[in-house]
């Protein structure tokens, strides 16, 4: 499920002009965003199944659970998915203790590096050469009146989106959870 958002990075031997730096730090940043967005379906669609006995009701939890003015943001869904795994009888069986924290880490690692992308801006205009050649974003976290600087590894952020096993983790409760709804 990551492919349409994994793709292989440039060499570290080729030279990366100053505006294909731009663009790459771009592109991996639209991606990334965009497969967490497919997570964050993935736990709605999970939370919702779980919860919901008569899909008839799902325009009215969505509008109501899940609406625009009062969105279950990601790190909400990922504390519901881990309480609902941690308490619920079905899931505890079926899924060991060990990964069910991994699930939450995982998520919440995930989480972390989305909100920073999100809501991070990066300095374009002058770019630092030293960021290119080592394949680092710089972006810069604008808080109570100071600029932070933040580095993310580029082939770090690229291995998070190209590792099936979050996504297979999910895919696992999404059919547990099925499961749990037809008894």
């Amino acid at each position: 499920m990551s492919k349409p958002f994994g793709f292989d990075l440039p060499d570290n031997s080729k030279e990366l002009t100053d505006k294909e730096y731009v663009n790459l730090v771009n592109r991996i940043r639209g991606n990334f965003l965009s497969y967490v967005s497919v997570l964050d379906s993935t736990l709605t669609v999970i939370i919702s199944d779980l919860f919901l006995r008569d899909k008839n009701d799902f325009p009215l939890w969505a509008k109501t659970v899940f609406d625009e003015d009062r969105t279950a943001s990601f790190g909400t869904k990922i504390v519901w998915i881990s309480r609902i795994m941690k308490n619920h009888q079905d899931f505890k069986k079926a899924i060991e203790e060990k990964t069910r924290i991994k699930i939450q880490q995982k998520l919440n690692e995930i989480r972390e590096i989305r909100n920073d992308f999100a809501h991070n801006f990066a300095q374009n205009k002058k770019i630092e050469p030293e960021n290119v050649k080592n394949r680092i974003i710089k972006l810069y976290d604008f808080e109570e009146g100071m600029t932070t600087p933040k580095l993310f590894k580029m082939e770090e952020i690229m291995d998070l989106i190209n590792d099936p096993w979050i996504l297979e983790q999910l895919e696992k409760i999404e059919v547990l959870t099925k499961k749990i709804r037809e008894n």
